[in-house]
Formats: C-alpha cells, sequence, structure tokens
C-alpha cells in the first residue's frame, strides 16, 4: 500500500498560503519539521542556493516557501522510497 499523504497549509506571511501534500508523519509533526527546514534554511553552509546577495553586498534569501520547504522534505528528509511531497497546485481566476 503506498504512502498515505496528508494536507498541510503553510503560512508564507503576507497573508499567503500554499497547500501541500506531505506524508502523514511529516504533517503530524509539522512544526518539528518547520523548525528544522528554518535552521537548514538560514545556514550558508547548507549549499542549498537560496542565497543570494542584496543590492548592498549582504546575504539575503530567496525562494518560494512552499517550493522550498516540498524540495527539503523530498531531497533532505524522506527516504527514497517513501511518497514524495508535494505542492498542490493553484487555480488563479
Amino acid at each position: 500500500m503506498p504512502d498515505s499523504l496528508s494536507p498541510l497549509l503553510l503560512d508564507l506571511g503576507q497573508g499567503g498560503y500554499r497547500l501541500i501534500m506531505v506524508p502523514d508523519d511529516v504533517a503530524q509533526h509539522a512544526t518539528d519539521y518547520q523548525m528544522q527546514f528554518n535552521e537548514w534554511l538560514s545556514a550558508p553552509e547548507a549549499g542549498h542556493g537560496y542565497w543570494t546577495t542584496g543590492p548592498d553586498g549582504t546575504p539575503a534569501l530567496c525562494y518560494d516557501g512552499a517550493e522550498a520547504f516540498v524540495n527539503w522534505l523530498n531531497t533532505c528528509v524522506l527516504p527514497p522510497d517513501e511518497t514524495p511531497a508535494y505542492v498542490v497546485p493553484t487555480l488563479h481566476f
């Protein structure tokens, strides 16, 4: 039986939200995974490619929160044989 996925609504700040589907165990411990993701994201040595240089030469993060979180889950957390997390497409009217 394939791994079961659960919906998780990410608060991206500024009134933005994105729906993602994640394995049940990730959804049940979402706060813990969010803290781990934040540590990984803010570590310059993580080598994730989300660091850029601001206009004044200081390092700055530039990323889509939902895509970055799902990418981190799929590449750094979930084992290869687990059903991958994904971002639910947004419908625009």
